[in-house]
């Protein structure tokens, strides 16, 4: 590419992608609304306790260690509790900026592959996908493994393209960022890694003594990494290695014995075509006859340089396609299935359809391509008006709220404008018409979270439930809180009140093994869930002394009796 040609991609796509960085993952901070219950309240109670107690090798939950997730997430949360004080945007710092990592460096990885347009399109891309922007809001430990991945694999890819001194030091980097993804989820990154690039490897026939070598001198240094905590938890917490690696990960993949293993085979797929919009639809342009401008590129961009050894030129789309499929199909046999395994599945979707629509800017589309780009483009625009209002119906449907008129007017406002982008499109230009979308998306999101979400976050969280405690300077002496609502309960709490809580003294209600209850216990019922039985079966303590403690209805027990009636 000419040195005009870097500036004119450099001065369209960088303020684009700012703008798209800025109301994804850095606007969420201003918001305020509540911790969301069960993940995102529970791992800021663990990451407070981090800070309070000065303890960073153990993770701990009301003084017990926690021992489902790794440390590395944990770590980035106390950091920025201590560093900017315990309240959401804090929190939530972390998660946001992992996010905006593993776009950045979706990026990245695209550059590489595929050249520098290509690169920012997916970025921006995997930025305004649905489902990891999404999860990124209200993080788990998984937003922080998708950057580890990407540059792991990365790595990799550039240890084929270079001489013995860079091949080394890309199979070392490698390895020391496999062992940062072991830090934040297990063997998750390790199975992901190893199975796009050594399936890419035997896939392509690329197979030698040198890769097994490679391969040692990956795991050898992510365990030097990732080992150290891991044996300081051991020693700590007898028999936790055991626990973690055998019964969460290999009994977790192979039977149902973890939480989620009763989910149908088929659970990624509606996922993945659901979470993956708008982008998803774009990958099928792919399998149709290239154009005869294109020959030898994908993207327009000249070919890469062939391996001076006797292996054919490397191939990235085949790469990138034995990642999402593969990874997909990997967590379709594997019994534990949760919808944030999917997500490293993403990065590949985003640098797959951002080279779809190089080819599309550049020209190089077959005409069967570009008919098929055309109907995609435009029946995703013509429907963008339906989304967002269906989006915000549902939610006010399925949650019981009504949302006031200026909030519909808005979103009336915002999906109407969904088909702008075909302006640009209709007068020949693709590169405005993909900007207007990215900031189209930008904006329906921009009204889910400052209008939609801080209406109803309170549902999924128990903030107000620590607030009516606080106010009255003292705890139950057991509480039962109907629903897992008992992370962001820990974390509101003052640190007086706090400090005297057990795990026996905090418990989700169970409706199969429900509790006996004694005088000077309570439970805690969500108001907006009130007039209806839960899971089919009535409280028999209706009678007893409530009140209202923000949106729970708050029972005293004055004298013993089960949680439920008998039938």
């Amino acid at each position: 590419m000419t040195a005009n040609g870097s500036e004119s991609t450099w001065r369209f796509w960088a303020p684009l992608a700012l703008v798209i960085a800025a109301v994804m993952f850095f606007a969420p901070l201003g918001i305020g609304f509540p911790l969301l219950d069960p993940d995102e309240g529970l791992h800021a109670g663990i990451a407070r306790e981090m800070v309070e107690r000065g303890d960073w090798v153990t993770p701990r939950f009301l003084g017990e260690p926690f021992l489902d997730k790794p440390i590395l997430y944990f770590w980035a949360e106390a950091a920025s509790l201590k560093l900017f004080g315990f309240n959401e945007a804090a929190v939530r710092l972390p998660g946001l900026m992992f996010g905006l990592l593993g776009a950045a460096t979706t990026g990245l990885l695209a550059w590489r592959l595929f050249g520098a347009s290509t690169g920012w399109i997916a970025g921006i891309l995997y930025a305004t996908t649905i489902l990891p922007t999404a999860l990124a809001q209200a993080a788990t430990h998984d937003v922080a493994l998708v950057p580890w991945i990407n540059l792991a694999v990365l790595l990799l890819w550039e240890s084929q393209r270079g001489g013995k001194e860079k091949t080394i030091l890309c199979i070392v980097g490698a390895g020391f960022f496999v062992g940062l993804s072991v830090l934040t989820k297990g063997l998750t990154g390790v199975a992901v890694v190893g199975l796009t690039y050594g399936g890419y490897r035997v896939l392509t026939r690329r197979i030698d003594l040198a890769l097994v070598v490679q391969g040692v001198v990956v795991l050898t240094v992510a365990a030097l990494v990732a080992a150290p905590w891991y044996i300081a938890l051991e020693i700590e917490n007898p028999g936790y290695l055991h626990y973690y690696f055998v019964e969460r990960h290999l009994l977790g993949a192979a039977t149902e014995s973890q939480p989620h293993g009763n989910q149908p085979w088929w659970y990624y797929f509606p996922l993945l075509l659901g979470g993956g919009l708008p982008w998803i639809g774009y990958l099928p342009v792919l399998w149709r006859k290239k154009g005869t401008r294109d020959q030898g590129s994908e993207t327009g961009a000249k070919p890469q340089a062939a391996n001076p050894s006797s292996f054919p030129p490397p191939c990235p789309s085949t790469l990138l396609w034995f990642w999402l499929i593969g990874w997909v199909l990997f967590l379709t046999l594997v019994r534990s299935k949760l919808v944030t395994y999917l997500w490293p599945a993403f990065p590949p979707l985003a640098i797959l359809a951002a080279t779809v629509w190089l080819r599309l800017i550049n020209g190089s589309l077959g005409e069967a391509a570009r008919r098929s780009f055309a109907r995609t483009f435009v029946w995703s625009s013509w429907s963008g008006p339906l989304v967002l209002p269906a989006a915000v119906l549902a939610i006010q449907l399925l949650l019981r709220v009504r949302f006031p008129w200026p909030v519909w007017a808005v979103t009336a406002i915002v999906a109407a404008a969904a088909p702008l982008p075909l302006i640009p499109w209709r007068a020949g230009r693709p590169r405005a018409a993909l900007g207007t979308v990215a900031l189209s998306l930008a904006a329906q999101f921009t009204v889910i979270m400052w209008l939609v979400l801080p209406q109803v976050a309170d549902r999924f969280s128990a903030r107000d439930l620590a607030e009516h405690f606080n106010r009255e300077g003292a705890f139950p002496q057991h509480l039962f809180v109907v629903e897992e609502r008992i992370g962001s309960v820990v974390f509101y709490l003052d640190p007086q009140i706090r400090s005297g809580l057990t795990p026996d003294r905090l418990q989700r209600l169970s409706f199969e093994e429900p509790p006996q209850l004694a005088p000077a216990d309570a439970v805690a019922f969500p108001l907006w869930r009130f007039d209806r039985k839960a899971s089919g079966l009535d409280f028999d303590f209706h009678d007893e002394p409530c009140e209202t403690a923000g949106r729970y209805r708050l029972y005293r027990i004055t004298e013993p009796r089960p949680a439920v009636a008998p039938e």
